[in-house]
């Protein structure tokens, strides 16, 4: 089995398997993966939904003075 990755536009699929010399009846196994430019990132999403919202009533655990200078 030869396996492949191509990384081109939905209609170009044909021709670029044609240019690979893959026959126009081979059975294919096909992934696609379509970005959407629209999706906020990760971090956004847990903002918006609030999930840590409850962060802001929580004292603070450490300050600065809880900092332990070391030298090497």
């Amino acid at each position: 089995m030869r396996r492949m990755t191509l990384d081109v536009e939905a209609g170009q699929v044909s021709a670029e398997l044609a240019h690979r010399g893959i026959p126009p009846r081979a059975k294919v196994h096909v992934l696609v993966e379509v970005p959407d430019d629209t999706d906020p990132p990760m971090a956004a999403l847990a903002e918006a939904g609030g999930a840590f919202d409850f962060f802001a009533d929580e004292p603070d655990l450490y300050t600065d003075a809880d900092i332990i200078e070391r030298f090497r």
